[in-house]
Protein backbone atom coordinates (compact mmCIF):
# COMPACT_ATOMS: atom_id res chain seq x y z
CA UNK A 1 0.00 0.00 0.00
CA UNK A 2 3.03 2.26 0.67
CA UNK A 3 3.22 3.60 -3.43
CA UNK A 4 -0.30 4.37 -3.35
CA UNK A 5 -0.53 5.89 -0.12
CA UNK A 6 2.29 8.08 -1.01
CA UNK A 7 0.56 8.76 -4.45
CA UNK A 8 -2.74 9.95 -2.48
CA UNK A 9 -1.12 12.07 0.10
CA UNK A 10 0.69 13.73 -2.33
CA UNK A 11 -2.62 14.03 -4.26
CA UNK A 12 -4.09 15.75 -1.56
CA UNK A 13 -0.94 18.33 -0.81
CA UNK A 14 -0.57 19.56 -3.81
CA UNK A 15 -4.21 20.59 -4.26
CA UNK A 16 -3.96 21.95 -0.53
CA UNK A 17 -1.09 24.25 -1.66
CA UNK A 18 -2.96 25.35 -4.90
CA UNK A 19 -6.41 25.70 -3.72
CA UNK A 20 -5.93 27.08 -0.11
CA UNK A 21 -2.35 28.92 0.38
CA UNK A 22 -0.58 29.68 2.96
CA UNK A 23 -2.15 30.78 5.12
CA UNK A 24 -5.44 29.11 4.03
CA UNK A 25 -8.88 30.36 5.44
CA UNK A 26 -8.77 29.15 8.73
CA UNK A 27 -4.96 28.80 9.59
CA UNK A 28 -4.34 31.76 11.43
CA UNK A 29 -7.42 30.73 13.27
CA UNK A 30 -6.19 27.90 14.29
CA UNK A 31 -2.38 28.20 14.51
CA UNK A 32 -2.49 31.70 16.51
CA UNK A 33 -4.47 30.23 18.95
CA UNK A 34 -1.80 27.59 19.15
CA UNK A 35 0.55 29.85 19.64
CA UNK A 36 -1.19 31.68 22.25
CA UNK A 37 -2.31 28.17 23.97
CA UNK A 38 1.85 27.35 24.35
CA UNK A 39 2.96 31.17 24.91
CA UNK A 40 -0.14 33.06 26.48
CA UNK A 41 2.16 36.42 26.27
CA UNK A 42 1.93 36.35 22.95
CA UNK A 43 -0.30 38.84 21.86
CA UNK A 44 -1.29 38.80 24.93
CA UNK A 45 -4.67 41.61 25.01
CA UNK A 46 -6.12 39.60 21.92
CA UNK A 47 -9.70 39.49 22.31
CA UNK A 48 -10.28 36.26 20.30
CA UNK A 49 -6.79 34.24 21.78
CA UNK A 50 -7.71 34.66 25.51
CA UNK A 51 -11.40 33.00 24.82
CA UNK A 52 -11.69 29.69 25.99
CA UNK A 53 -10.28 26.89 23.95
CA UNK A 54 -12.49 24.73 22.02
CA UNK A 55 -10.25 22.31 20.25
CA UNK A 56 -7.45 21.90 22.83
CA UNK A 57 -5.96 18.49 21.23
CA UNK A 58 -5.31 20.03 18.36
CA UNK A 59 -3.41 23.22 20.06
CA UNK A 60 -1.54 20.77 22.41
CA UNK A 61 -0.35 18.60 19.83
CA UNK A 62 -0.30 19.31 16.03
CA UNK A 63 -0.31 23.00 17.38
CA UNK A 64 3.00 22.10 18.92
CA UNK A 65 4.63 23.22 15.78
CA UNK A 66 4.93 26.80 16.41
CA UNK A 67 7.05 26.50 19.04
CA UNK A 68 9.94 25.33 16.49
CA UNK A 69 8.84 26.74 13.70
CA UNK A 70 7.54 30.14 11.89
CA UNK A 71 3.68 30.36 11.74
CA UNK A 72 4.61 30.01 7.47
CA UNK A 73 6.80 26.53 8.84
CA UNK A 74 4.02 25.17 10.80
CA UNK A 75 1.36 25.57 8.66
CA UNK A 76 3.22 23.71 6.17
CA UNK A 77 4.64 20.60 8.33
CA UNK A 78 1.14 20.63 10.14
CA UNK A 79 -0.52 19.74 6.40
CA UNK A 80 1.98 17.41 6.32
CA UNK A 81 0.79 15.69 9.25
CA UNK A 82 -2.49 15.84 8.97
CA UNK A 83 -2.42 14.95 5.21
CA UNK A 84 -0.52 12.30 6.13
CA UNK A 85 -3.21 10.89 8.56
CA UNK A 86 -6.04 11.03 5.60
CA UNK A 87 -4.39 9.58 3.13
CA UNK A 88 -3.40 6.66 5.55
CA UNK A 89 -7.54 6.63 6.27
CA UNK A 90 -8.34 6.96 2.95
CA UNK A 91 -6.29 4.18 1.38
CA UNK A 92 -7.26 1.82 4.40
CA UNK A 93 -10.43 2.37 4.13
CA UNK A 94 -10.98 2.24 0.35
CA UNK A 95 -8.87 -0.48 -0.64
CA UNK A 96 -11.32 -2.55 1.07
CA UNK A 97 -13.78 -1.66 -1.27
CA UNK A 98 -11.67 -2.04 -4.46
CA UNK A 99 -10.14 -4.87 -6.22
CA UNK A 100 -7.26 -2.46 -7.52
CA UNK A 101 -5.53 -0.50 -4.80
CA UNK A 102 -4.89 2.16 -7.24
CA UNK A 103 -8.94 3.01 -7.36
CA UNK A 104 -8.01 5.28 -3.83
CA UNK A 105 -6.05 7.55 -5.89
CA UNK A 106 -8.82 7.89 -8.92
CA UNK A 107 -11.39 8.41 -6.34
CA UNK A 108 -9.10 11.00 -4.54
CA UNK A 109 -9.14 12.66 -7.82
CA UNK A 110 -12.93 12.33 -8.95
CA UNK A 111 -13.90 13.62 -5.07
CA UNK A 112 -11.71 17.18 -5.29
CA UNK A 113 -12.34 17.14 -8.87
CA UNK A 114 -16.01 17.45 -7.23
CA UNK A 115 -14.66 19.92 -4.59
CA UNK A 116 -13.22 22.88 -6.62
CA UNK A 117 -16.51 22.78 -8.22
CA UNK A 118 -18.40 23.65 -4.84
CA UNK A 119 -20.24 22.22 -2.29
CA UNK A 120 -23.41 22.51 0.30
CA UNK A 121 -22.69 24.20 3.54
CA UNK A 122 -19.61 25.40 3.08
CA UNK A 123 -17.56 22.47 4.32
CA UNK A 124 -14.60 21.10 2.97
CA UNK A 125 -11.90 18.18 3.12
CA UNK A 126 -8.87 19.54 1.68
CA UNK A 127 -7.42 22.75 2.14
CA UNK A 128 -5.45 24.22 4.74
CA UNK A 129 -4.69 22.75 8.63
CA UNK A 130 -7.07 22.81 11.31
CA UNK A 131 -8.87 20.11 13.40
CA UNK A 132 -11.25 18.46 11.68
CA UNK A 133 -8.74 16.78 8.48
CA UNK A 134 -6.83 14.74 11.20
CA UNK A 135 -10.61 13.80 12.31
CA UNK A 136 -11.52 12.51 9.12
CA UNK A 137 -8.24 10.69 8.77
CA UNK A 138 -9.34 8.96 12.04
CA UNK A 139 -12.79 8.06 11.47
CA UNK A 140 -11.87 6.63 7.90
CA UNK A 141 -9.30 4.53 10.14
CA UNK A 142 -12.09 3.42 12.44
CA UNK A 143 -14.42 2.48 9.89
CA UNK A 144 -11.64 0.34 7.76
CA UNK A 145 -11.25 -1.21 11.68
CA UNK A 146 -14.08 -1.86 11.99
CA UNK A 147 -14.04 -3.88 8.42
CA UNK A 148 -11.19 -5.98 10.12
CA UNK A 149 -13.43 -6.69 13.35
CA UNK A 150 -11.06 -5.17 15.15
CA UNK A 151 -13.47 -3.48 17.72
CA UNK A 152 -10.68 -1.80 20.14
CA UNK A 153 -8.27 -0.03 17.29
CA UNK A 154 -11.62 1.38 16.13
CA UNK A 155 -12.48 2.93 19.23
CA UNK A 156 -9.23 4.23 19.64
CA UNK A 157 -9.38 5.68 16.00
CA UNK A 158 -13.22 7.40 16.87
CA UNK A 159 -11.98 8.45 20.38
CA UNK A 160 -9.12 10.50 18.69
CA UNK A 161 -11.30 11.59 16.08
CA UNK A 162 -13.82 13.36 18.44
CA UNK A 163 -10.56 14.85 20.15
CA UNK A 164 -9.31 16.69 17.25
CA UNK A 165 -12.87 17.89 16.07
CA UNK A 166 -15.71 17.39 18.28
CA UNK A 167 -18.66 18.07 16.22
CA UNK A 168 -17.36 16.80 12.73
CA UNK A 169 -16.23 12.96 15.09
CA UNK A 170 -20.03 13.24 17.18
CA UNK A 171 -21.47 13.00 13.93
CA UNK A 172 -18.92 10.50 12.43
CA UNK A 173 -19.50 8.19 15.07
CA UNK A 174 -23.14 8.56 15.11
CA UNK A 175 -23.79 7.57 11.83
CA UNK A 176 -21.23 4.91 11.78
CA UNK A 177 -22.97 3.35 14.79
CA UNK A 178 -26.78 4.36 13.64
CA UNK A 179 -25.60 2.18 9.89
CA UNK A 180 -24.09 -1.07 12.28
CA UNK A 181 -27.19 -1.04 14.21
CA UNK A 182 -29.28 -1.31 11.48
CA UNK A 183 -27.84 -3.56 10.14
CA UNK A 184 -27.46 -6.06 13.01
CA UNK A 185 -31.43 -5.44 13.44
CA UNK A 186 -31.76 -6.60 9.80
CA UNK A 187 -29.52 -9.59 10.06
CA UNK A 188 -31.08 -11.11 13.16
CA UNK A 189 -34.70 -10.97 11.84
CA UNK A 190 -33.11 -12.52 8.46
CA UNK A 191 -31.03 -15.03 10.26
CA UNK A 192 -34.28 -15.88 12.77
CA UNK A 193 -36.50 -16.41 9.73
CA UNK A 194 -34.26 -19.15 8.01
CA UNK A 195 -33.00 -20.52 11.07
CA UNK A 196 -36.25 -20.74 12.66
CA UNK A 197 -36.80 -23.09 9.49
CA UNK A 198 -34.83 -25.33 11.15
CA UNK A 199 -35.60 -28.12 13.53
CA UNK A 200 -32.47 -29.68 13.96
CA UNK A 201 -30.78 -26.30 14.87
CA UNK A 202 -33.57 -25.34 17.40
CA UNK A 203 -32.67 -28.99 19.03
CA UNK A 204 -29.13 -28.22 18.86
CA UNK A 205 -29.71 -24.84 20.66
CA UNK A 206 -31.99 -26.14 23.26
CA UNK A 207 -28.99 -28.70 24.01
CA UNK A 208 -26.63 -26.11 24.18
CA UNK A 209 -28.70 -24.53 26.56
CA UNK A 210 -29.24 -27.28 29.11
CA UNK A 211 -26.14 -28.67 28.95
CA UNK A 212 -24.36 -24.92 29.53
CA UNK A 213 -22.15 -25.10 26.39
CA UNK A 214 -18.99 -23.83 27.83
CA UNK A 215 -17.81 -22.53 24.45
CA UNK A 216 -20.65 -20.88 23.54
CA UNK A 217 -20.37 -19.47 27.08
CA UNK A 218 -17.04 -18.45 26.65
CA UNK A 219 -17.55 -16.63 23.31
CA UNK A 220 -20.51 -14.79 24.46
CA UNK A 221 -18.64 -13.72 27.26
CA UNK A 222 -15.39 -13.05 25.18
CA UNK A 223 -17.71 -10.91 22.72
CA UNK A 224 -19.04 -9.24 26.11
CA UNK A 225 -15.71 -8.44 27.42
CA UNK A 226 -14.41 -7.03 23.77
CA UNK A 227 -16.97 -4.27 23.82
CA UNK A 228 -16.96 -3.22 27.19
CA UNK A 229 -12.94 -2.74 26.59
CA UNK A 230 -13.62 -0.59 23.07
CA UNK A 231 -16.68 1.13 25.17
CA UNK A 232 -13.76 2.08 27.68
CA UNK A 233 -11.16 3.12 25.27
CA UNK A 234 -13.29 5.22 23.12
CA UNK A 235 -14.45 7.02 26.27
CA UNK A 236 -11.00 7.53 27.43
CA UNK A 237 -9.50 8.58 24.48
CA UNK A 238 -12.37 11.10 23.37
CA UNK A 239 -12.85 12.71 26.72
CA UNK A 240 -10.18 15.29 26.17
CA UNK A 241 -12.12 16.64 22.73
CA UNK A 242 -15.17 16.37 24.56
CA UNK A 243 -14.45 18.22 28.01
CA UNK A 244 -13.51 21.63 26.61
CA UNK A 245 -16.73 21.57 24.66
CA UNK A 246 -19.16 20.66 27.53
CA UNK A 247 -17.77 23.69 29.28
CA UNK A 248 -18.48 25.85 26.80
CA UNK A 249 -22.21 23.91 26.25
CA UNK A 250 -22.91 24.51 30.12
CA UNK A 251 -21.02 27.73 31.15
CA UNK A 252 -22.50 29.67 33.45
CA UNK A 253 -24.39 32.37 31.58
CA UNK A 254 -27.46 34.26 32.02
CA UNK A 255 -30.60 32.89 29.87
CA UNK A 256 -30.41 35.68 27.57
CA UNK A 257 -26.72 36.44 27.20
CA UNK A 258 -26.57 32.43 25.80
CA UNK A 259 -29.79 32.64 23.86
CA UNK A 260 -28.42 36.07 22.09
CA UNK A 261 -24.96 33.96 21.53
CA UNK A 262 -26.45 31.34 19.47
CA UNK A 263 -28.53 33.74 17.70
CA UNK A 264 -25.43 35.21 16.43
CA UNK A 265 -23.25 31.92 15.67
CA UNK A 266 -26.42 30.50 14.08
CA UNK A 267 -28.32 34.10 11.91
CA UNK A 268 -25.16 36.34 11.73
CA UNK A 269 -21.67 34.92 11.89
CA UNK A 270 -22.21 31.13 10.38
CA UNK A 271 -25.00 31.02 8.97
CA UNK A 272 -23.27 30.48 5.54
CA UNK A 273 -22.94 27.03 7.31
CA UNK A 274 -25.69 26.64 9.31
CA UNK A 275 -29.06 28.33 7.92
CA UNK A 276 -30.47 26.36 5.07
CA UNK A 277 -32.18 29.41 3.86
CA UNK A 278 -28.53 31.04 3.20
CA UNK A 279 -27.46 27.80 0.81
CA UNK A 280 -27.42 28.89 -2.86
CA UNK A 281 -29.93 27.16 -5.31
CA UNK A 282 -26.78 26.12 -7.30
CA UNK A 283 -26.03 23.66 -4.14
CA UNK A 284 -29.11 22.77 -3.49
CA UNK A 285 -29.24 21.49 -7.33
CA UNK A 286 -25.86 20.14 -7.58
CA UNK A 287 -26.53 17.91 -4.33
CA UNK A 288 -29.67 16.69 -5.16
CA UNK A 289 -27.93 15.37 -8.55
CA UNK A 290 -25.17 13.70 -6.65
CA UNK A 291 -27.68 12.23 -4.51
CA UNK A 292 -29.75 10.29 -7.04
CA UNK A 293 -26.58 9.53 -8.71
CA UNK A 294 -25.29 7.89 -5.86
CA UNK A 295 -28.94 6.86 -5.25
CA UNK A 296 -28.96 4.86 -8.32
CA UNK A 297 -25.42 3.56 -7.79
CA UNK A 298 -26.99 1.17 -4.86
CA UNK A 299 -28.44 -0.87 -7.78
CA UNK A 300 -25.44 -1.58 -9.04
CA UNK A 301 -23.60 -4.43 -9.02
CA UNK A 302 -19.98 -5.06 -7.68
CA UNK A 303 -21.01 -3.76 -3.86
CA UNK A 304 -18.87 -5.18 -1.47
CA UNK A 305 -19.59 -5.65 2.11
CA UNK A 306 -17.28 -2.72 2.98
CA UNK A 307 -19.18 -0.57 0.64
CA UNK A 308 -22.59 -1.53 1.13
CA UNK A 309 -21.39 -0.69 4.98
CA UNK A 310 -19.99 2.87 3.75
CA UNK A 311 -23.35 3.36 1.75
CA UNK A 312 -24.97 3.17 5.57
CA UNK A 313 -22.65 5.27 6.99
CA UNK A 314 -23.46 7.86 4.14
CA UNK A 315 -27.32 7.76 3.95
CA UNK A 316 -27.42 8.46 7.85
CA UNK A 317 -25.11 11.28 7.31
CA UNK A 318 -27.95 12.69 4.68
CA UNK A 319 -30.14 11.98 6.86
CA UNK A 320 -29.04 14.45 9.28
CA UNK A 321 -28.70 17.14 6.86
CA UNK A 322 -32.26 16.50 5.54
CA UNK A 323 -33.54 16.50 9.21
CA UNK A 324 -30.99 19.95 9.83
CA UNK A 325 -32.96 21.29 6.48
CA UNK A 326 -36.56 20.57 7.61
CA UNK A 327 -35.12 22.39 11.09
CA UNK A 328 -34.07 25.29 9.73
CA UNK A 329 -36.41 25.64 7.04
CA UNK A 330 -39.14 28.47 7.95
CA UNK A 331 -40.09 32.21 7.28
CA UNK A 332 -37.81 35.04 7.25
CA UNK A 333 -36.75 36.74 9.80
CA UNK A 334 -36.41 33.31 11.28
CA UNK A 335 -37.86 34.46 14.68
CA UNK A 336 -41.59 34.09 13.07
CA UNK A 337 -40.54 30.38 13.05
CA UNK A 338 -42.64 28.35 15.53
CA UNK A 339 -40.06 26.67 18.40
CA UNK A 340 -37.69 29.09 17.19
CA UNK A 341 -35.37 28.85 20.32
CA UNK A 342 -35.30 24.84 19.99
CA UNK A 343 -34.68 24.65 16.04
CA UNK A 344 -31.39 27.22 16.40
CA UNK A 345 -29.79 25.52 19.32
CA UNK A 346 -30.43 22.17 17.10
CA UNK A 347 -28.85 24.10 14.21
CA UNK A 348 -25.77 25.18 15.74
CA UNK A 349 -23.91 21.75 16.18
CA UNK A 350 -23.78 22.09 12.68
CA UNK A 351 -26.31 18.72 11.13
CA UNK A 352 -24.85 19.36 7.13
CA UNK A 353 -21.21 18.98 7.23
CA UNK A 354 -20.87 15.24 7.34
CA UNK A 355 -22.96 14.39 4.45
CA UNK A 356 -21.31 17.88 2.87
CA UNK A 357 -17.82 15.64 2.75
CA UNK A 358 -19.17 12.05 2.67
CA UNK A 359 -21.98 12.50 -0.05
CA UNK A 360 -19.68 13.61 -2.86
CA UNK A 361 -16.99 10.56 -1.62
CA UNK A 362 -19.43 8.46 -2.01
CA UNK A 363 -20.71 9.58 -5.58
CA UNK A 364 -17.01 9.05 -6.57
CA UNK A 365 -16.34 5.41 -5.18
CA UNK A 366 -19.49 4.29 -7.04
CA UNK A 367 -17.97 6.41 -10.23
CA UNK A 368 -14.68 4.60 -9.66
CA UNK A 369 -16.39 1.11 -9.22
CA UNK A 370 -17.75 1.19 -12.32
CA UNK A 371 -14.66 2.24 -14.25
CA UNK A 372 -12.68 -0.32 -12.30
CA UNK A 373 -15.05 -2.88 -13.67
CA UNK A 374 -14.68 -1.58 -17.25
CA UNK A 375 -12.65 0.96 -18.36
CA UNK A 376 -9.30 0.83 -15.54
CA UNK A 377 -9.28 -2.87 -16.41
CA UNK A 378 -9.48 -3.11 -20.27
CA UNK A 379 -7.30 -5.57 -22.13
CA UNK A 380 -4.53 -3.94 -23.12
CA UNK A 381 -3.18 -3.52 -26.15
CA UNK A 382 0.13 -2.39 -27.80
CA UNK A 383 0.17 1.09 -29.54
CA UNK A 384 0.71 4.90 -28.23
CA UNK A 385 -2.81 4.99 -28.69
CA UNK A 386 -3.90 3.22 -26.13
CA UNK A 387 -1.35 4.41 -24.22
CA UNK A 388 -2.62 7.80 -24.87
CA UNK A 389 -6.43 7.02 -24.47
CA UNK A 390 -6.11 5.76 -20.79
CA UNK A 391 -8.81 6.64 -18.32
CA UNK A 392 -6.21 7.09 -15.71
CA UNK A 393 -4.77 10.45 -17.84
CA UNK A 394 -8.14 11.83 -18.17
CA UNK A 395 -8.85 11.98 -14.42
CA UNK A 396 -5.41 13.54 -13.70
CA UNK A 397 -6.38 16.05 -16.01
CA UNK A 398 -9.64 16.43 -14.21
CA UNK A 399 -7.73 16.72 -10.84
CA UNK A 400 -5.30 19.46 -12.32
CA UNK A 401 -7.74 21.39 -13.73
CA UNK A 402 -9.73 21.46 -11.10
CA UNK A 403 -6.59 22.23 -8.74
CA UNK A 404 -5.71 25.33 -10.99
CA UNK A 405 -9.40 26.37 -10.63
CA UNK A 406 -9.27 26.28 -6.56
CA UNK A 407 -6.19 28.43 -7.04
CA UNK A 408 -8.33 30.95 -9.17
CA UNK A 409 -10.43 31.70 -6.44
CA UNK A 410 -8.07 32.19 -3.49
CA UNK A 411 -8.22 35.91 -3.64
CA UNK A 412 -11.80 35.83 -2.86
CA UNK A 413 -11.02 36.08 0.63
CA UNK A 414 -7.90 38.02 0.61
CA UNK A 415 -6.74 41.26 -0.50
CA UNK A 416 -6.77 41.76 -4.28
CA UNK A 417 -3.30 41.59 -5.77
CA UNK A 418 -2.59 45.47 -5.78
CA UNK A 419 -3.59 46.14 -2.56
CA UNK A 420 -1.93 42.63 -1.43
CA UNK A 421 1.93 44.36 -1.44
CA UNK A 422 0.88 47.37 0.89
CA UNK A 423 -0.93 44.91 3.71
CA UNK A 424 1.91 43.06 4.02
CA UNK A 425 3.99 46.09 3.86
CA UNK A 426 1.91 47.74 7.06
CA UNK A 427 1.84 44.49 8.47
CA UNK A 428 5.81 44.23 8.65
CA UNK A 429 6.41 47.66 10.03
CA UNK A 430 3.78 46.72 12.89
CA UNK A 431 5.77 43.39 13.80
CA UNK A 432 8.98 45.53 13.85
CA UNK A 433 8.42 48.60 15.64
CA UNK A 434 5.63 48.16 18.06
CA UNK A 435 6.03 46.93 21.37
CA UNK A 436 4.76 43.53 22.09
CA UNK A 437 1.89 44.44 24.32
CA UNK A 438 0.39 46.53 21.44
CA UNK A 439 -3.53 46.33 20.93
CA UNK A 440 -4.30 47.80 17.62
CA UNK A 441 -8.04 48.21 15.77
CA UNK A 442 -6.99 46.52 12.28
CA UNK A 443 -9.68 46.81 9.20
CA UNK A 444 -12.85 45.08 9.76
CA UNK A 445 -12.04 43.35 6.06
CA UNK A 446 -8.25 42.60 7.78
CA UNK A 447 -7.00 39.37 6.43
CA UNK A 448 -4.84 37.25 8.40
CA UNK A 449 -3.54 40.34 10.86
CA UNK A 450 -2.16 38.65 13.76
CA UNK A 451 -0.42 35.44 11.70
CA UNK A 452 1.64 38.71 9.30
CA UNK A 453 2.14 41.77 12.33
CA UNK A 454 2.32 39.29 15.07
CA UNK A 455 0.39 42.16 17.62
CA UNK A 456 -3.52 41.73 19.20
CA UNK A 457 -6.39 43.27 17.61
CA UNK A 458 -9.61 44.53 19.26
CA UNK A 459 -11.65 42.70 17.31
CA UNK A 460 -11.39 40.72 14.08
CA UNK A 461 -14.90 39.44 12.11
CA UNK A 462 -12.94 36.34 11.36
CA UNK A 463 -12.20 35.40 14.65
CA UNK A 464 -15.40 35.19 16.81
CA UNK A 465 -14.96 33.34 20.27
CA UNK A 466 -16.86 30.37 20.67
CA UNK A 467 -18.44 30.69 24.15
CA UNK A 468 -21.68 32.63 24.35
CA UNK A 469 -20.54 35.38 26.45
CA UNK A 470 -17.61 36.02 24.03
CA UNK A 471 -20.21 35.62 20.90
CA UNK A 472 -21.96 38.84 22.66
CA UNK A 473 -19.41 40.39 23.67
CA UNK A 474 -17.50 40.21 20.37
CA UNK A 475 -20.74 41.64 18.25
CA UNK A 476 -20.85 44.41 20.71
CA UNK A 477 -17.49 45.38 19.95
CA UNK A 478 -18.14 45.24 16.26
CA UNK A 479 -21.20 47.67 16.81
CA UNK A 480 -19.52 49.67 19.01
CA UNK A 481 -16.73 50.41 16.43
CA UNK A 482 -19.21 51.02 13.39
CA UNK A 483 -21.37 53.23 15.28
CA UNK A 484 -18.19 55.28 16.33
CA UNK A 485 -16.82 55.64 12.99
CA UNK A 486 -20.40 56.42 11.69
CA UNK A 487 -21.13 59.17 14.48
CA UNK A 488 -17.68 61.24 14.89
CA UNK A 489 -17.38 61.61 11.10
CA UNK A 490 -20.83 64.36 10.83
CA UNK A 491 -18.02 66.99 10.75
CA UNK A 492 -15.44 65.26 7.94
CA UNK A 493 -12.68 64.89 10.84
CA UNK A 494 -11.56 62.28 13.04
CA UNK A 495 -9.78 65.01 15.49
CA UNK A 496 -7.97 64.10 18.41
CA UNK A 497 -9.78 64.49 20.87
CA UNK A 498 -12.32 61.97 19.45
CA UNK A 499 -9.14 59.81 18.78
CA UNK A 500 -8.22 59.95 22.28
CA UNK A 501 -12.12 59.07 23.53
CA UNK A 502 -11.42 55.87 20.96
CA UNK A 503 -8.46 54.59 22.98
CA UNK A 504 -10.09 55.57 26.46
CA UNK A 505 -13.07 53.24 25.63
CA UNK A 506 -11.11 50.43 23.59
CA UNK A 507 -7.85 50.50 25.10
CA UNK A 508 -6.24 50.74 21.83
CA UNK A 509 -2.29 52.09 21.37
CA UNK A 510 -2.84 51.95 17.26
CA UNK A 511 -5.17 52.15 14.76
CA UNK A 512 -5.10 50.82 11.38
CA UNK A 513 -6.88 51.77 8.51
CA UNK A 514 -7.35 51.82 4.82
CA UNK A 515 -9.98 53.60 3.46
CA UNK A 516 -11.37 55.46 7.15
CA UNK A 517 -10.40 59.00 7.40
CA UNK A 518 -8.88 61.90 7.43
CA UNK A 519 -7.41 62.04 10.70
CA UNK A 520 -6.12 65.41 12.74
CA UNK A 521 -3.31 63.14 14.08
CA UNK A 522 0.08 62.43 11.69
CA UNK A 523 0.06 59.07 10.90
CA UNK A 524 3.45 57.02 12.14
CA UNK A 525 3.39 55.19 9.27
CA UNK A 526 1.92 55.03 5.56
CA UNK A 527 2.20 53.46 2.09
CA UNK A 528 -0.22 53.79 -0.52
CA UNK A 529 -3.35 51.64 0.93
CA UNK A 530 -2.56 51.86 4.57
CA UNK A 531 -1.84 53.69 7.34
CA UNK A 532 -0.60 53.53 10.92
CA UNK A 533 -1.94 55.63 13.67
CA UNK A 534 -0.04 56.05 17.29
CA UNK A 535 -2.91 56.55 19.46
CA UNK A 536 -0.69 56.40 22.57
CA UNK A 537 1.01 59.95 21.28
CA UNK A 538 -2.25 61.54 22.50
CA UNK A 539 -2.01 60.41 26.10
Amino acid sequence: MWPVLIAVWATFLLYSALAAPVPGANEPHYLCKSLHYWQPDWCAPDFFLTSPNAHTVFYATIGALTQVLSLDQAAWAGRGIVYFLLALGWTRSLSQIFCSQWSCLWVACVYLTLASIGNFSGEWLVGGVEGKVPCYGFLLLAFAETLQQRPRRAALWAGLAISFHPVVGVWGVLAHALSRIVSIVMDSRRYRRSFTSSLLYQRQDAAAAEMGNPQASAGTGHSARQAWIAVAIFTVVSLPGLIPVFRLLTETVPAQTRYAGTYLQVYFRLAHHLDPMMFSAQSYVGYAILLILWGCSLAWGGRTLAKIRLDGIVLWAVVFAFVGILIGWGPRPAKLMPYFAERMNLLKFYPFRLADVLLPVAFSISLVSVLERTLLVAPRSPGLACLIWKPQWLLLVCFLGAALLAHSRTDQNRYSRENRHDWLDACGWIDTHLRQEALVLSPSNGWAFKWFARRAEYVSFKDCPQDAAGIVEWNRRLNFLQKWFEENYADGLYSNTELKDLRARTGATHLLTDRLGPMELTPAYKNETFQVYDLESLD
